[in-house]
This record gives structure tokens, sequence and C-alpha cells, in this order.
């Protein structure tokens, strides 16, 4: 299944894509804006779908009908339902509610688990305790809930680290260990009854701040963990076998696989484990399947014997010409379901990932508004025009901290959009500034947690690289 921003829902026979390039069945349900979530119940007889539109809607699978909606006061994050009960479901929304909802009593008012201040990004029911829920905040992180005990959680799960934004959470599949995505800090992985982390991954050039993303567990038994990334790249890491060395807070600090092919952010990612397939995706209009057993029109393996297909970072003018050129705004029009690529919404989401890189403030995005842009060149007789010959208006210089209160800000005004030039940063510069980035941020986090607990003083560094046991049935991952 997969929904995006062209508003439809649509479900893939996956077998007969690879085998005949089958085209997926489009749902008769369509929502009136993004959609940001999509579950299965129990028998994937019903499929729930939720997103920017304000409403969760209920689809059949076999006719392809609706089978009912629930109107939400504010767009939808999260779905989860109750793996004991296919006819309950929890939503989780940007008005700070997380809601439990009974299919079967369409117009009676749903149980409120949680009340926040601030936006539930994730929600998930506990596979094996259905009582129990974790739930991503974007201020408060992540917690865990008893649907006994409403309106405050169990447990707050970070220690005393400051407040943390959350995006994504979810149970492995025995409902023992938590596994969240958190903005600018790596993933991490939780034990259910203890607020301090087991384990955190890090790898060179990883980095999560510009989209919302998701992660999942993959393997037989729940060994790896999944998340995507800003550089690109799809990130794999192997959990330690010994849970019980090293205490809190240590960092697997290298990938066990790093799966390579996108040409733009990761936000999206979810593992088969009857296949062992991935599924990937992002900014760009395309679902990437990986898998470990050679398929027919795969391409590409890990011992790099695949056309390099990466391309160079759009610079911020690059962005700002793209939209002055095309007189409007970002436009979601999918009516020709054109699959190419959409250069303007890659620049967009360039332009994001390099203010992360120079250290641009990136709490707004009111300097990237295209509304904006367009409003200071209104009534012009001529655009201005880009080329390399012209001379290049000054970057902000990146400060020496990434810190939110040390960043630069910077302001659109007509010099510098008329002498802004159109130039490409090379690939291996954007990735030494990535990775003085992400440096940054492992010593920051490193003095918060020493800061805030000193029983996590220690970091002891794994390397997985070394591992004695690999997973042979995962080390020739493919594409197609």
């Amino acid at each position: 299944m997969a929904g995006g921003d062209d508003r439809r829902v649509l479900l893939w026979h996956v077998e007969k894509s690879i085998q005949v390039k089958a085209k997926p069945t489009q749902l008769k349900g369509e929502h009136q804006s993004n959609i940001f979530c999509l579950a299965f119940d129990s028998t994937n007889t019903r499929l729930y779908s939720g997103g920017n539109d304000e409403q969760v809607i209920v689809h059949d699978v076999e006719t392809t009908e609706i089978l009912n909606v629930f109107p939400h006061d504010d767009a939808v994050y999260g779905l989860s339902v109750s793996p004991v009960n296919d006819n309950v479901f929890a939503s989780s929304s940007d008005d700070g509610k997380v809601l439990i909802w009974d299919i079967r009593d369409s117009h009676g008012e749903p149980f409120c688990l949680a009340n926040y201040p601030s936006a539930f990004h994730s929600v998930m029911f506990n596979p094996v305790e259905p009582r129990l829920l974790a739930t991503a905040n974007s201020k408060e992180g992540v917690g865990l809930w008893d649907i006994r005990k409403p309106r405050t959680s169990l447990l707050r799960y970070g220690g005393k680290l400051p407040m943390q934004s959350a995006m994504s959470v979810r149970f492995n599949s025995s409902g023992t260990q938590l596994l969240a995505l958190r903005r600018r800090l790596p993933p991490v992985l939780y034990d259910i009854h203890s607020p301090q982390s087991v384990f955190e991954f890090d790898n060179q050039g990883y980095f999560n701040s510009c989209t919302m993303k998701s992660c999942c567990f993959a393997g037989d038994s729940d060994q790896f963990v999944l998340s995507g990334s800003d550089d690109f790249n799809l990130y794999m890491w192997r959990i330690p076998s010994d849970l019980e060395t090293g205490g809190p807070a240590r960092i697997v600090n290298g990938a066990f696989m790093v799966l390579k092919g996108h040409r733009s952010i990761v936000n999206q990612v979810r593992f088969n484990p009857h296949s062992y397939m991935i599924c990937s995706s992002g900014v760009e209009k395309i679902i990437k399947v990986w898998s470990p057993y050679l398929q027919p029109g795969c391409g590409g393996d890990l011992e790099g014997e695949v056309e390099d297909d990466t391309r160079n970072l759009y610079t911020h003018e690059e962005y700002i010409s793209l939209v002055l050129n095309s007189g409007s705004g970002l436009s979601h029009d999918y009516a020709n379901q054109s699959v190419q690529e959409d250069s303007r919404m890659m620049a967009f989401f360039d332009s994001l990932v390099r203010r992360e890189i120079e250290g641009w403030s990136s709490d707004s995005d009111s300097d990237l508004s295209e509304s904006t842009i367009l409003q200071l060149h209104a009534g012009a007789s001529e655009r201005s025009g880009y080329s390399d010959s012209e001379s290049s208006a000054s970057l902000p210089q990146s400060p020496q901290h990434a810190d939110d209160s040390d960043e630069a800000t910077y302001s659109l005004d007509r010099q510098k959009l008329s002498a802004a030039v159109v130039t490409r940063e090379d690939l291996s510069s954007r990735q030494q500034r990535l990775s003085a980035l992400r440096r940054y941020q492992d010593e920051r986090l490193l003095t918060l947690s020493n800061d805030s607990d000193s029983s996590e003083n220690n970091y002891q560094q794994l390397n997985t690289d070394s591992d004695p046991d690999p997973v042979t049935s995962l080390e020739q991952m493919k594409t197609f």
C-alpha cells in the first residue's frame, strides 16, 4: 500500500509488480490533501488512511469502496490498529491528541488517551499487550501509555535529557523494545520498562533533521533497525546481541549496511518479515524495493556494481530561480500521473538540507516561502536571469556551532535575488560539511548526556563491521 501527496491510496501486488510490471489498484476513497499515514487491520481486508485533510478513511480492500470516515480537528500523522480487535484503531494528530476509535460506533465520541499542547507524530499499539501504546511527540519525545490510565503517560523515555522532538516510534514483534526517531539525534532503542536508552545508532553521513521520517525493525528476530536519512541513503544497523554489556546510552557506531540509490531524502521504510523485502520512499515519486535475493529487472548490489545515479545538491539560489521561472508556488497537480522528477520539489528539499549543513535557522520556513519569493518580484517587468557567469551573492557564514540559538538567519531581498548565481557544490564538499555537522551533533549529545545523568558518562563505541556472525541472506541486498 502507498499514499502520498497525490492524495490517492494505491495497492500494489509486489510479486506481480516485479514479475510483469503490474499496475497498482487505486482505492475509490481519495483524500483532499497529502496522505501521511496508512495501516492494515490484522486480516488485510480493511485499510486505514489519514492525512492533512483532518480525517481517517476506512477502505474495503476487496471492493476498494469507502467503509467509513472519521473526522479529526487537525492533520492526522499516525495510525495503529489494535492487534486484538480490528474494529479499534488509534490516531495521533497535530492538535496534540491521541484518540482511540471504534469503527462500530461511527457517531460516538472517541476515547482521548492523550491531550498535549504539541503534536503527536506517531502512535503504535504494543503487539503483545494491547493496553499499552507508544507515542512520539514533537516536544515531549517518546512516551508509553496505558489505555486504563489516560491523560498521563506511564513512562517518558530519554532519561534526564532535555526536551526531544520525536517523530516515529515502533515496537518490536515481541513488544519488549521500542525504536524511535528524534530530530537531529541518532535513532534510539529502549527497553519498554526503562527510560534510559539501550543503544543509539549512528554512522558517518546519517542525519535526520529536514523531514518527517519513519523507522522499523528488520530481520527474522528483529535484530536490525532501519531509518532513512537526509543524505539520500537508507541505513541498517545490527542490534548487538549482548544488551547487558556497557550500560545505558551505548552507541552502535557503524551501520551494518547502507543502501544507496535514492536521489533525495529518504522518509519512509518498511520491512516484510515473510519475503525479507524492504520498501523505502521519500521526496521522489517512487518506491524502491530492496531484496536479498535476485529478482527480475533488479539492479545494483553492495559491491558497487551499479551505474552512478547520484546528483549534486541544488543551491538555494537555484531553488529561487526555479520558483521565479515557474511563476507559481509548488503545485500538487498529479493529473498526468507522471513519475518524472520534479526539479523544483527536489530543489526545495535540497535547500532544506543545505540550511542544516550551513547552520541556517530551520525552525521556520518563512525565508523559503515561495509566495514570499514571488511577492518580492511581483510587478517586475523582467525576472532576473541566473547563469554561471553572473556574480554570486554571498551565502551566510556557517556558524561554529549548529545550535538553534546561534543559527544565522537568511533574508531574501531584490538585490540578493538579482545577484544570485547558479552554482552547484560538488558532492564531496557537501558530504564533508554534513559530516562536520554530524560530528558536532555527536559531541553535543555526549555533553548533554554527561550533564544530565552521571550514569551516562561512558559512551562505549561499538563497531559492527567485525561482527563474526552476519546474516548472510541480507549481505547481497538488491534494488529494483
